[in-house]
């Protein structure tokens, strides 16, 4: 289980989670359409000892490989609502971004 893609209510991929080392990555990058736009890309890196507040988070069962319940998450539809808890860091990450 490389990489899982996290998707919108609407099917749309909005997030590619992946580990890196011992952290969980969660990635995604826009593409301008025209000239006007700028590309961005977002990183959003949680640490193991904050892997718990996933579970807890969505309800599901703490100190089951991460991996494992990101995609229980997915395949429940709450992709959305994992981008927004991350976003607004009632999941604990670090962020960055890039934009050019």
């Amino acid at each position: 289980m490389a990489q899982i893609t996290i998707t919108s209510e609407s099917g749309k991929p909005i997030l590619y989670a992946s580990m890196h080392g011992e952290h969980l990555r969660f990635e995604f990058e826009y593409f301008a359409r025209d000239d006007s736009e700028t590309d961005y890309e977002f990183i959003h890196t949680v640490f193991p000892v904050d892997f718990p507040s996933i579970s807890k988070k969505f309800g599901l069962t703490p100190g089951v490989d991460i991996l494992v319940t990101i995609k229980e998450i997915q395949e429940k539809g709450l992709g959305q609502e994992l981008q927004d808890a991350l976003t607004n860091k009632e999941i604990i990450n670090e962020l960055f971004v890039w934009s050019g």
